[in-house]
């Protein structure tokens, strides 16, 4: 006979891992992150997660601590890691981070097969470096290696000498864009404005 009812659930996860894919981390952030879009960052429950994945709260926080581990760890890939992944900054040429940003756009409004409002993207983006302190520092180190690749594209010629901080807002602008004119844009409408100004941007800076 089993205790209590807390052993039953520690033996029921440790049978459930040997059953659960190897991607099960994975699956937990995108799950995660896909709620975080849907509902926004404030009104995810880890219930929610559970629910969505028809997986245990024990068996969860064998991947991760708690909640604001996996919600931290989901911002990071889903914004960062997955689509920058193996970029060597010290190397790629401003016109390469532009087209590595584009294909990043592309990828991200249709993850996995799944449509993503763009406008949600970046709200939610917004409100997680105001909210957590961790990822806005991680952002910010993000940020350093953009300005390097921009400081080099100066250097070499590749672009006109403007002002390293005028070419790195301007990037933030359209990649983080979350108004237009329009009330309701279209999800097309959004991803196709800011891969057409990626490439404008660049062909008005270069040399």
């Amino acid at each position: 006979m089993l205790k209590d009812t807390r052993q039953y659930f520690f033996i029921l996860d440790k049978k459930l891992q040997y059953f659960m894919p190897s991607d099960t981390k994975d699956k937990i952030l995108k799950t995660t992150f896909l709620l975080l879009l849907e509902k926004g960052y404030d009104k995810v429950l880890v219930s929610d997660i559970q629910n969505e994945l028809g997986i245990s709260r024990g068996l969860l926080y064998r991947y991760f601590k708690g909640k604001d581990e996996l919600v931290y760890t989901a911002c990071k890939e889903y914004f960062y890691n997955r689509y920058f992944d193996g970029v060597d900054y010290d190397k790629i040429s401003l016109k390469d981070f532009f087209e590595h940003a584009a294909d990043a756009v592309i990828k991200i409004t249709t993850m996995d097969g799944k449509n993503i409002d763009m406008l949600k993207y970046n709200t939610l983006y917004s409100a997680f470096i105001q909210g957590q302190p961790k990822f806005k520092s991680f952002v910010l180190l993000e940020f350093d290696k953009a300005r390097k690749v921009i400081r080099n594209a100066i250097k070499k010629g590749e672009i006109k000498k403007l002002p390293e901080n005028f070419v790195g807002a301007t990037i933030l602008a359209i990649l983080g864009r979350t108004s237009y004119i329009t009330s309701t844009p279209s999800r097309e409408y959004v991803r196709g404005r800011i891969l057409s100004d990626i490439q404008q941007f660049y062909e008005l800076i270069k040399k």
